[in-house]
């Protein structure tokens, strides 16, 4: 009798901890996991970033800017000097001439307490994901006028307005890839709080708990990425996916 209480006890044990070492995961365009070595990042910066956006025009703090230079003495020269000089390779289309590139990446932490429970003969790990940081890479890349001083006001102002329609909608598309999901993502990591294990895996608890939780956060990863894509596509029927410049007009110039 004394054997089997003692025998009990050590079976009504709890043990808790913190899987060693911080879990980082990339993903690319489809949500698939890919290699720390070869995680997704913004494209390389264009030779000519010593351009800017037409006074009185908002950047985003967390957003990388591209710039490719234009030339013209109108409106209209300008825009189709845009539509020349965009990056080959970049755009989706020929007339598109700016482009918004991104990538998600996550790290967190995982704590667990696993505990004997002597009716099941069950172990149950309770499971905490904790110092969660997610990580975007995003970048615009912009047409640059590089000498506005040909331009009257007038022209200006078109010119301004034509950028100012491309950063609004590039911004839009921002707001959704990181504004918009934030929540869902830290909800759905929060739902991963519990594992059933075998009492002959309490040894290896601590890679059980470590893979479910990597192979939970991955599906995760694949639904984030998809949803975040079905919503830049239903933007693009909305607003089209490049802004709709104003008329060319000759205005200016008369």
């Amino acid at each position: 009798m004394i054997r089997y209480i003692a025998f009990s006890a050590l079976l009504l044990f709890i043990l808790s901890g913190t899987v060693r070492g911080e879990t980082v995961q990339h993903f690319d365009s489809a949500g698939n996991l890919v290699s720390s070595k070869a995680k997704p990042s913004s494209p390389p910066p264009l030779r000519f970033r010593r351009y800017s956006v037409p006074e009185g025009l908002e950047l985003r703090k967390d957003v990388t800017y591209h710039f490719y230079p234009v030339f013209g003495k109108t409106f209209a020269e300008i825009v189709k000097s845009a539509e020349e000089n965009r990056p080959v390779g970049k755009m989706k289309s020929p007339q598109e001439t700016s482009r918004v590139d991104w990538s998600l990446s996550w790290s967190y932490e995982i704590s667990h307490v696993t505990e004997y429970d002597e009716e099941t003969d069950k172990l149950h790990c309770d499971i905490v994901i904790h110092d969660i940081t997610l990580l975007y890479t995003i970048s615009m890349t912009l047409p640059a006028l590089t000498d506005d001083s040909a331009l009257n006001r007038i022209e200006k102002d078109l010119w301004k307005n034509y950028v100012g329609n491309i950063l609004e909608s590039g911004h839009a598309r921002v707001k959704i890839i990181k504004d918009d999901m934030k929540e869902g993502i830290l909800q759905k990591m929060a739902e991963i709080t519990y594992l059933e294990l075998e009492v002959e895996d309490g040894g290896a608890a601590e890679k059980i708990v470590e893979r479910h939780v990597k192979n939970e956060t991955a599906r995760i990863g694949k639904e984030v990425v998809q949803q975040i894509q079905k919503k830049l596509e239903q933007l693009d029927e909305t607003t089209g996916a490049k802004p709709s410049p104003p008329p060319r007009s000759d205005q200016g110039s008369q």
